[in-house]
């Protein structure tokens, strides 16, 4: 077995991150936030402010929309969860610009690139279409956008790559959807 290790770049404020594995779930408590100055367990990197005690997904899973809410994930007993749960996206809050380890999760090196139109979808039926027939299907909306730090005033058009470490904005029109890589 592998000892994969996903370290996730985060900058002060608010990061996005992604959570795939392979059939695992993973606590908070055996994440590792490191800084510019200390290497902290999750416990710890709240205790010393580093980062909040929790972090917010959106439940789409309710069958009425206005019952899907946004749900918080901590080491903290009496949150809703106190687990990172496969397939999801998390927003977590950083009060320091650092890195977030997590072992036992697959990752991406520093500075790879991957052709953006060789992206898939998958609806919640199982039907797969490329980036560029869910964007005529109505699936998504494209341009795939990213905020880019040098032109703070909105969100960029993706026109070649994507960059790893980097996130990404698709607007789907559809609920159930997974995005796939071709590799």
């Amino acid at each position: 077995m592998h000892n994969l290790t996903n370290l996730v770049l985060f900058a002060f404020g608010w990061n996005l991150i992604g959570y795939s594995a392979v059939g695992a779930n993973f606590t908070l408590s055996s994440a590792v936030f490191t800084n510019s100055t200390n290497s902290y367990s999750w416990d710890n990197a709240v205790a010393a402010g580093a980062v909040q005690a929790y972090l917010s997904y959106y439940d789409a899973s309710p069958a009425t929309a206005s019952q899907r809410k946004y749900k918080y994930v901590s080491a903290i007993s009496g949150f809703d969860d106190t687990m990172l749960r496969t397939n999801k996206g998390y927003w977590i809050y950083a009060n320091s610009s650092g890195n977030l380890t997590l072992l036992g999760v697959g990752g991406s090196y520093e500075n790879a690139t991957y052709d953006w139109t060789n992206l898939y979808f998958r609806d919640g039926t199982g039907a797969e279409k490329n980036i560029i027939d869910a964007d005529t299907a109505e699936w998504i909306d494209l341009p795939i956008k990213f905020w880019n730090p040098i032109n703070r005033a909105n969100f960029d058009d993706v026109s070649e790559n994507l960059n790893s470490w980097q996130g990404y904005f698709i607007y789907s029109w559809q609920d159930n959807m997974t995005l796939l890589r071709q590799n």
